[in-house]
Formats: structure tokens, sequence, C-alpha cells
């Protein structure tokens, strides 16, 4: 199971339970050259962080998705959510978000339109939207239910934004769709890959770590998605029973 150290010890931190082994300290590399002290700028709570500014160098290197109607096909199902390359469930919070989404455009009367990078809401639909999603987030009182809301909306608005545009292996526009030219290999037994995705990595045109389901297959690489609890669940469950000797990261 292939995770990063990091993600390993924000998921402890969530989950509230100690790591099996102590995880090793890099050791600091030595400076070529002296550099200037970084600027100090005051740490932003969790909560903050979750509408901060979308970084604008490496997103903005993905393509920008066309402005389409993604309400089509009602609310997302399992069936659905499968087809997309992953075999965790679907999660709950999601679908709930997707439910909402399609009642407030039953509501406004209005179709809800997706486009730019990372498949975002936009015409009029947008301002009902955001005043709704901010006064929901303002109710929320603990820092992790707040993530996984944002979490949850985030993956959402992507479900919706990418129908009909991205194919479901290889989150590629369907007339740039390369499944054909990619081919299947089976991992060593007992051998597992974990990806822990942020969810604005989902359904990424740029994303390289889809590659390991569509080489592999989806018993054998398996997605967890940060801020989804039923995904961060069964990873560290995984984790637990495999034994710390058997992680590699």
């Amino acid at each position: 199971m292939l995770v990063s150290p990091s993600s390993i010890r924000a998921l402890a931190f969530h989950r509230r339970l100690p790591l099996p082994l102590p995880l090793p300290r890099p050791h600091p590399l030595p400076l070529l050259q002296p550099r200037p002290p970084p600027r100090s700028s005051p740490a932003l709570p969790r909560s903050t962080m979750a509408f901060s500014a979308e970084p604008a160098g490496e997103e903005a290197e993905e393509e920008a998705l066309p402005a389409v109607a993604g309400s089509g096909g009602g609310e997302v199902n399992p069936e659905e959510w499968r087809r997309w390359g992953t075999s965790s469930p679907l999660p709950a919070m999601v679908a709930a978000v997707v439910r909402e989404l399609l009642e407030m455009e039953a509501e406004a009367g209005e179709k809800m339109r997706f486009g730019g990078v990372g498949s975002k809401i936009k015409g009029d639909f947008k301002d009902i939207e955001d005043k709704k999603h901010r006064a929901v987030y303002e109710t929320l009182a603990d820092s992790d239910k707040k993530l996984q809301y944002f979490s949850a909306r985030q993956i959402a608005c992507r479900l919706l934004g990418s129908r009909g545009y991205l194919c479901q292996k290889c989150w590629l526009p369907m007339e740039d769709c390369m499944c054909a030219k990619l081919g299947s290999c089976n991992l060593w037994q007992g051998i597992q890959f974990w990806l822990y995705m942020h969810p604005k990595d989902f359904l990424r045109q740029n994303n390289t770590g889809k590659l390991l389901w569509q080489v592999f297959g989806i018993q054998a690489a398996h997605l967890c998605l940060f801020g989804i609890q039923e995904h961060e669940d069964i990873m560290w469950d995984a984790f637990q029973r495999s034994g710390c000797e058997r992680w590699t990261f």
C-alpha cells in the first residue's frame, strides 16, 4: 500500500488514533547558499482554508472545461459512481449535496451550468448556490464537519459538471479518450495501492493517479478522497489489518 507519510499523519490526527509506529523524520539537507528568511504569515485555521483563494499555478495549467449543463441524469447512484473508476462506496454526503443542488435547480427554475477549472458553477445559479452553501458552512461549528462538507461539495460539483463531457475511465474529454491505448497488468499477490486524493484532484484531466486502477484494476488500486469520512475509515482499517510492518510509503 503506497501512501505518503504526511497523509498518514494527517489521517491519524483526523481519526484521533495513534500511529502503529513512529515515522522517522527525514534528515535535513545542507543548504548550498544562505537563503533569505521567509515572510511570516499567520497560519489559516482549517475552516478558513476550505474557502481560500484558488491557486493560480498548478490548477491554472489544467484545461478549462467548456460551459456545460450538468444536471442531466438526476441524482448520482452507486453504479454511476463506480463507473468513474473506483471501488470505494458512494459517499453519503456527496449524494446529499447532489440532491440539494438538484432541488435548488428545480426551485430556481434555472439549469445548472458548469465550466472552467474544477467544474465550477456558472451563471446566475452560481450566486444562489453560493449563498446557500456558505450559510450551511457557517452552521457547522466543528472543523472536521466543515472539511467534510467542503470535500463533498467539491466532489458533487465535479461529478455533475463532468457528465457527458469526460470519459468515466480516463477522465479526459470524450474526443481525447486514451482508454484504448492502455494495457492492463497484474500486481504481485498481496500487493495493493491506496491513492489518497484531494477533492480538487478528483476528475482532473491531468491527474495521473487514475492510471493506477486503469492499469492494475480497481480491486488492486483503491481511491480514498480526503475529507470523506467513509473512505478514510476504510483505508485506515485496511492499514490496521495489514500490520505496520507491511506498509510501504
